[in-house]
């Protein structure tokens, strides 16, 4: 009888302690991107964040993160429990068969020395140096289009990377000390994204990758400096660039922008009557053509002013459309107009 109350108060004890700690646990959805997402759903991957081991004097929170289907996607600590961690200690991230994809380690949020990435066939694919540059210094090796590419997480323009190492899935190597042919792959591993000679860790001479609609890119650089670049599409045009990407803009700029709308803004007597203050806001797209199309007023000040703004807008002349690798893209745009100062 004793025994058995004394079973059935251990039980109580564990569950009690296995409630208490889900309890404090944290899950978070996220879609492909990383963006958060509030359906489960609609997720790719979530993430759950677990207290610090009270048995352990490190004090750092767990960090698991699965795919949707329930497989281990990345295992980390972290100081923190939010949404933006800050990671501290080794970082393991996995592909969806369980095998290892990337190590990594992290102190307060930032990288560390060397990353160590694997094939899916559990090969080695690369092993990465790692230096955190300065305030104020930057470096772009091994991003593209103004975005974190591909297959290397956590790597910005803060990080100078230095390749030790990069091998293909047979384990051939093609680049040692920063020095041969490197190909990056997505971040799935199943296709390139961009391919080219590296010496002594600076692109040079031919970078060349895929883009949308069965299209490449050519860049051609020198010492890590883009000289020239040109995509190709499947229609036949080829369209030169010399930045990766650019904003769409007034064509004769934002000045004659402002110029424009004071020209053309018509104020009602009721508008002059209460001489209204602040800023208003409208966001429209701007289409590969330059036109401006679906303005919607997002903030406002008086009404008929407000209605005479988004008129005028919705009438403006031809904008330089945005382009990616050269090539014109639809973009929605932003444009704050303050009436105290650039109106009256």
């Amino acid at each position: 009888m004793i025994k058995t109350l004394l079973a059935l108060l251990l039980g109580l004890v564990i569950l009690n302690a296995a409630q208490a700690q889900k309890n404090d646990s944290t899950i978070y959805y996220f879609n492909k991107s990383g963006k958060q997402v509030y359906v489960k759903d609609s997720a790719d991957y979530y993430r759950i964040i677990l207290p610090p081991d009270t048995s352990k004097s490190i004090g750092l929170y767990r960090v698991y993160d699965y795919y949707a289907d329930g497989s281990t996607k990345r295992v980390a600590t972290s100081i923190n429990a939010s949404i933006n961690l800050a990671l501290d200690g080794v970082c393991t991230d996995y592909f969806h068969d369980g095998k290892t994809k990337i190590t990594s380690k992290f102190k307060e949020g930032h990288l560390l020395d060397t990353m160590i990435c694997y094939y899916p066939n559990g090969k080695l694919y690369a092993i990465l140096n790692i230096e955190e540059l300065r305030f104020g210094n930057f470096d772009d090796t091994y991003r593209f289009d103004k975005t974190n590419l591909g297959f290397f997480p956590y790597i910005d323009y803060h990080y100078k990377v230095r390749v030790g190492e990069m091998r293909d899935s047979i384990g051939k190597i093609l680049v040692r000390s920063g020095t041969g042919h490197a190909i990056i792959f997505d971040d799935d591993h199943e296709k390139i994204i961009v391919q080219g000679d590296l010496k002594s860790d600076k692109k040079e001479g031919e970078w060349t990758g895929p883009i949308a609609d069965s299209g490449k890119f050519v860049c051609t650089y020198h010492k890590n400096e883009l000289k020239s670049g040109v995509s190709y599409i499947n229609t036949g045009h080829k369209y030169p660039f010399k930045e990766f990407a650019t904003n769409p803009r007034f064509s004769d700029g934002e000045d004659a922008f402002f110029v424009y709308l004071k020209k053309s803004i018509q104020y009602s007597e009721s508008a002059k009557k209460a001489n209204p203050k602040g800023i208003a806001e409208v966001r429209f797209y701007v289409e590969t053509d330059g036109r401006i199309t679906d303005v919607r007023l997002t903030e406002g000040v008086f009404k008929t002013l407000d209605d005479e703004f988004v008129r005028v807008v919705a009438s403006s002349p031809l904008w330089l459309p945005a382009t990616r690798f050269g090539i014109p893209v639809r973009v929605r745009y932003a444009f704050r107009f303050n009436y105290n100062s650039q109106l009256w």
